[in-house]
């Protein structure tokens, strides 16, 4: 008998010793380690990171930061360390079978199913009248999915082109009038590049625009009904109206000169 019992102890042992073995195992699997993704643009270069006027290039700055997401990732930080038309993204994170990526990182970040919540289209983007690209980095977002390590990004905004030609330092400022939000927070799905907004704006500013420059003010894609867009100089008001605009991802929108517009 104490045979018998000695033989099912030593048993019950051996089983448990396989166990620990393999969550040990199941505990590397899902260890984070170092990472790396290679980024580059689908849209043939229309908007994103640094904008070329004239070529319409799209690049990666170098140390521009982007969100990976996935079921066993929480909003990670990845950095890139060059820039370029490709770029090599770099963080730790841990292996799963599909990854979701923004750009830029943005803070906050949820992932459900193929949507990712929190996304954010910032109503004053200032930025843009003294970036080097014309546009506030942290406005015009992007998107991607892999189930392996290359990137391809996509625009989730329009971008909306103004020049000042005033000769005078300007305020630009764009009113949707009725409809979603033009700015704000969003839910992003990935899976038809569609934007939901939870928290929006009806509005969107760039203060202290310089003469002859051009910038460009990212909006969520969508129609507007009753849409403006105004500056402002120590000497003037100009405003540019339309009933209806209707806004695409990934486009630009030139709304011209600021001198053009009608003057008040």
């Amino acid at each position: 008998m104490k045979k018998y019992m000695f033989m099912a102890v030593a048993g019950m042992l051996a089983l448990s010793s396989c166990s620990n073995d393999d969550n040990d195992i199941q505990d590397v699997q899902n260890a984070p380690r170092q990472m790396t993704f290679t980024a580059g643009y689908n849209e043939g270069g229309e908007t994103r990171a640094t904008l070329n006027g004239s070529t319409k290039k799209v690049s990666f700055d170098a140390n521009d930061k982007i969100s990976i997401l996935s079921a066993k990732n929480t909003n990670t930080q990845f950095t890139t360390s060059a820039g370029g038309a490709s770029a090599t993204f770099s963080g730790t994170a841990t292996d799963d079978s599909k990854f979701y990526a923004v750009y830029p990182y943005t803070a906050g970040l949820t992932l459900s199913g193929d949507v990712i919540s929190g996304v954010n289209i910032p109503n004053d983007q200032t930025d843009a009248a003294s970036s080097g690209c014309g546009w506030d980095p942290n406005a015009a977002i992007a998107y991607a999915t892999t189930t392996g390590s290359s990137l391809q990004f996509h625009n989730a905004c329009a971008l909306l082109k103004v020049t000042n030609n005033t000769g005078e330092v300007a305020d630009i400022m764009i009113d949707k009038g009725s409809g979603e939000g033009i700015t704000g927070m969003f839910d992003l799905d990935t899976s038809t590049g569609a934007l939901t907004c939870t928290s929006h704006y009806s509005d969107v500013y760039v203060f202290g625009v310089p003469n002859n420059k051009t910038i460009y003010i990212a909006v969520a894609p969508g129609t507007y009904g009753d849409f403006s867009a105004s500056a402002i100089t120590s000497m003037n008001f100009k405003r540019k109206e339309k009933l209806s605009v209707t806004f695409q991802k990934g486009k630009i929108y030139n709304l011209g000169n600021v001198s053009d517009w009608d003057g008040y």
